[in-house]
């Protein structure tokens, strides 16, 4: 039995989840987990849900003012929380 060079096991797992399409899911989990980081602790505290489903991110707010101040600075966000986890999966924020 003739051995194989060895592989990097990152790489392999990488491979696997493209393999069953598990790896934009992974990426859209990312991208929720970075919306705390990237909106930061005053507004994350505020934030009821968030979800992310075909490009479109939905969050949920608990205050009018909090839900006023994320739908001025959406673009920004979008454009922080794609570079966060380097591809552009967010195509729309919508807040509620």
């Amino acid at each position: 039995m003739q051995r194989k060079d060895p592989e990097n096991l990152g790489e392999v797992l990488q491979q696997y989840l493209v393999a069953i399409g598990a790896d934009k899911r992974i990426k859209e989990i990312r991208v929720m987990q970075e919306w705390d980081k990237i909106v930061g602790p005053a507004i994350a505290r505020y934030t009821n849900d968030i979800n992310l489903k075909d490009g479109v991110l939905t969050v949920k707010f608990r205050t009018a003012i909090i839900r006023n101040e994320i739908s001025m600075r959406r673009s920004s966000l979008q454009k922080l929380l794609n570079e966060s986890v380097g591809e552009e999966l967010v195509k729309e924020i919508v807040v509620r």
